[in-house]
């Protein structure tokens, strides 16, 4: 870290204590790290990949606080009397408590790389272990991997236009929020934003409680240990009353940084792990975790497509959700001020679609390995959960379960505290609860969770269903309802009701053909 010399430096500037230099190795690890795999937006906790060392994105006296529902519900900082202001460096999850103060060397904005791979580290998540069932939910056979393919990436397509469109829709209205840009544009039905994002927040968490039940039976099954302390079922509501109840009970996240780059490094070990085992054939016939009781199903006379292929469309509608931080990802992006001539504001929107561009990119990427060497491992045998169907006696699949588990562990009490805090403005009640208000409502609201986890075994199917119902309003509907307000030709308007129409075709088919199935 430079910094200016102290004559040219303002007395804030003076006043701050310098920044200490990162160690060259863990600075190069995490860059490692982040140009893999791009992030997990799903599995850890909801931390931003800086382009500068910042200090943790937490509350700090000097600053306006950022609450989680001010992005997830959708009140802005204005709306709660804090003077509009965009210079504020780097990203952040929609489950982030809090951004850092800006620092003189943050006032420029995100450059696009930068940008590019905090949009990938939003957008990968749970949904990438749940793609290789997307695909076996419709068919056995291989050549299904033609179709599906197809669909996923007409899917990153349809998503990073919806997303930009949000940005667009920012640009014209001023606004800061995925409801300011809803209420800006439409002008009526504010409520139904809010209440989508909720329950898509809801949704969440149910994912995080059954991934952490997935994994950590997985991984309990070779111990030596009574059964029933490893069914799915008693470890989730173990780890829920020993370990998630208290991590949600903070006040401040402060203590879990430590954790924040476990997403990335456990969503670039399973991309590497699905390759790796079906590259070596260590499932295949004659390989050395084969088991004839669950033995990859594949036929190549099967048929491979009929309309549970709407499915896989489900479940990648939740795959591709990153929109309701499009505001905040926009506003940040290099020159991130609000003042500037029409040619500047069209050239920040050409920007950003570069950054769209390539942050949807990545993350397809890493979807098109998981999905296709998943589906090819195991084939109509694929569960929910991909790494359900490999060995516990694997130790590589230990490992994998390992990671993903203890960043969900630490991912969780941030998303958690996105959903609490937007229950409790929806229902306009104070934020900041007594202790004991606090604590009881945490203890109903993660017990709600963890049943709801309870009653469903299996995550594809689940993301399926809140893919259908919830994401495809975010990802498809909402972003063309907002932007066809707009002025616009006709070719733009006819765009927009293309988009429209899919979104609702998609949404509406899928749902059916999920619940069906």
């Amino acid at each position: 870290v430079i910094h200016p010399p102290a004559a040219r430096r303002s007395a804030a500037s003076r006043a701050r204590p310098r920044a200490r230099a990162p160690r060259p190795s863990m600075a190069l690890a995490a860059a490692v790290a982040v140009v893999l795999c791009g992030g997990l937006r799903g599995l850890g906790p909801g931390w931003q990949a800086q382009p500068r060392v910042k200090r943790p994105a937490f509350a700090l006296p000097s600053e306006p606080e950022v609450r989680p529902s001010d992005v997830l519900v959708g009140r802005s900082l204005q709306a709660r009397g804090v003077p509009r202001r965009r210079e504020v460096g780097g990203l952040r999850a929609a489950t982030s408590a809090d951004i850092a103060p800006p620092s003189d060397s943050d006032v420029a904005g995100v450059q696009p790389v930068a940008a590019s791979l905090n949009v990938a580290k939003n957008l990968v998540g749970a949904g990438i272990l749940c793609l290789p069932a997307g695909v076996s939910a419709f068919s056995s056979n291989p050549a299904a991997l033609a179709p599906a393919l197809v669909i996923l990436a007409a899917m990153a397509m349809l998503t990073a236009y919806s997303f930009y469109l949000i940005a667009r829709v920012c640009e014209e209205t001023g606004a800061e929020t995925f409801g300011e840009a809803w209420k800006l544009s439409v002008k009526r039905a504010a409520w139904l934003p809010q209440l989508v994002c909720l329950l898509e927040c809801a949704g969440s968490a149910v994912q995080y409680s059954m991934v952490i039940g997935d994994v950590f039976s997985g991984l309990l099954q070779s111990a030596p240990l009574p059964a029933i302390l490893t069914t799915r079922t008693n470890l989730i509501w173990a780890i829920g009353a020993l370990v998630l109840y208290p991590l949600c009970c903070l006040r401040s996240f402060a203590s879990l940084a430590r954790f924040s780059a476990l997403g990335t490094i456990a969503t670039s070990y399973v991309v590497v792990f699905v390759v790796k085992r079906f590259l070596d054939g260590s499932y295949a016939p004659g390989g050395a975790y084969f088991k004839r009781s669950v033995q990859p199903i594949l036929s190549t006379t099967g048929s491979w497509l009929n309309p549970k292929i709407l499915i896989l469309v489900s479940v990648l509608s939740s795959a591709f959700i990153v929109h309701v931080n499009t505001p905040q990802m926009y506003a940040q992006l290099a020159p991130n001020t609000t003042a500037g001539t029409e040619e500047q504001r069209r050239a920040k929107l050409s920007r950003f679609a570069v950054v769209t561009l390539l942050g949807f990119g990545v993350a397809a990427l890493q979807y098109v390995l998981v999905m296709t060497f998943g589906f090819l491992t195991f084939g109509r045998s694929t569960r929910g959960n991909v790494l359900l169907n490999y060995a516990v006696t694997d130790p590589l699949a230990a490992v994998a379960r390992l990671a993903v588990g203890i960043s969900v562990l630490f991912g969780f009490p941030m998303q958690f505290a996105g959903l609490r805090v937007g229950f409790l403005e929806a229902a306009g009640s104070p934020i900041n609860l007594p202790k004991a208000k606090h604590r009881l409502l945490t203890a109903v609201m993660l017990a709600g969770s963890l049943a709801v986890a309870c009653s469903f075994s299996d995550l594809g199917r689940f993301q399926a269903l809140e893919g259908a119902f919830l994401a495809s309003f975010i990802t498809l509907i909402a972003p063309p309802v907002m932007a066809y307000q707009l002025k616009g030709g006709r070719w733009a308007k006819a765009r927009f009701g293309t988009l429209l129409a899919v979104g609702v075709v998609f949404g509406a088919i899928g749902a059916y053909m999920t619940v069906r199935a």
